[in-house]
């Protein structure tokens, strides 16, 4: 399960764990930065990766790719 929320500058997307074995994935997106945090049980705080709004889009384009090495196109 997943939610997607959108605010006046911020793109927030929440995915669920259905099985309850491990913690949300949040997602915020901005203008000029992406964020993608969970929370760390052992650690106590949450842990987060920062990247620009292009590798986002060239992730989001590499979950269905095939193996190999890709160059992506700026619109």
């Amino acid at each position: 399960m997943y939610t997607v929320e959108f605010d006046h500058d911020e793109i927030t997307i929440t995915i669920i764990d259905d099985s309850g074995i491990h913690e949300d994935v949040i997602v915020n997106s901005f203008d000029d930065i992406v964020f993608i945090r969970q929370w760390d049980e052992d650690a106590k705080k949450i842990k987060a990766v920062a990247m620009s709004p292009g590798q986002w889009e060239e992730l989001i384009a590499s979950i269905n790719s095939p193996e190999g090495a890709f160059i992506t196109s700026r619109k």
